[in-house]
């Protein structure tokens, strides 16, 4: 029955923001949809929004009549304003985004100079906990830009354009992150898959100072990797749980050989755990690696040469 009522009040939901978008009713007629939308923040407005226009007419109506078969409570004046006029701001940005590429004001970010183009930082998928997933979010995209003021996902226009969230409820696992500034756009697709092994083995680097850093992050579905660092077995990064961006280390090397060993505590949701290894000062060999795939407790050694 729980399970049912919530089913129903996803479907509310979802046909008050067709309503706003799609159907051009007054304030008045929306007032009589759910009132758990004061609840959403605007992006979760948009994300529903976004569902909803994928949707084929009859799963709109069907979801219009969800709300009326099961009666609710009115919104309040402001609540409706809010609404209507989050998603009319959304329409609207991305309405101006799409006539600014087609008409050449805006270029490609290849054809600026970079320090005119826009940069997508990072662009990656996290697992949510679990209060998330009970409330139906599959996963979340995240993303930083750099000399970005719009950004959208697969055409949906994100609030804030320099860093943010985005919670996925549908079952599609490829996007694309458009970001641009008033002179030119850059995107990068993302296919959101679980971790899998990437038969690397880390390759041994030199280093032109004993003084250095090591920085460490999830290249795949972040989903809770924890591991510890150890150089010539004094542990250098203790039980750490990588995200999703570059977090650096300070590390003192000897003079020579220095044996670096990453130990598997947890590999995730989704196992196995695969590590972005990026290091300061290198003059040979790979600044940036990946591990293979390490299940928990498994082990991955490389030598740092040092002056």
């Amino acid at each position: 029955m729980k399970k049912q009522k919530s089913l129903a009040l996803a479907a509310i939901v979802l046909a008050l923001i067709a309503i706003v978008t799609a159907c051009g009713l007054t304030e008045q007629e929306v007032e009589q949809v759910v009132a758990t939308v004061e609840n959403l923040s605007s992006s979760e407005l948009a994300g529903l929004s976004a569902t909803i226009e994928a949707l084929p007419q009859s799963q709109v109506d069907a979801l219009a009549t969800s709300a009326s078969y099961y009666g609710v409570p009115t919104l309040s004046p402001n609540q409706v304003t809010a609404v209507v006029a989050t998603v009319a701001a959304a329409r609207a940005t991305a309405t101006a985004v799409g006539s600014a590429v087609a008409s050449g004001e805006r270029v490609n970010a290849t054809e600026v100079p970079v320090s005119q183009a826009p940069i997508i930082v990072y662009f990656f998928a996290s697992a949510p906990n679990q209060q998330q997933a009970e409330s139906g979010i599959r996963y979340f995209l995240n993303y930083v830009t750099d000399n970005a003021n719009r950004v959208e996902i697969f055409g949906h226009v994100m609030e804030n354009p320099v860093e943010g969230s985005w919670p996925v409820y549908d079952q599609s696992d490829n996007w694309v992150l458009w970001a641009a500034n008033d002179t030119a756009w850059v995107e990068q697709s993302l296919q959101v898959v679980p971790d899998s092994a990437t038969g690397a083995t880390l390759q041994n680097v030199t280093v032109n100072s004993n003084q250095i850093n090591l920085a460490l992050r999830d290249p795949q579905f972040v989903d809770g990797d924890q591991l510890t660092v150890d150089v010539n077995g004094v542990v250098v990064v203790n039980q750490y749980v990588m995200g999703g961006r570059q977090v650096a280390f300070p590390v003192t090397l000897n003079s020579g050989a220095n044996t670096v060993t990453i130990t598997t505590l947890n590999a995730g949701v989704t196992p196995p755990l695969v590590a972005e290894v990026s290091l300061s000062g290198v003059t040979a060999g790979p600044a940036m690696q990946l591990t293979g795939g390490l299940n928990n407790g498994q082990q991955q050694s490389f030598t740092i040469t040092a002056p």
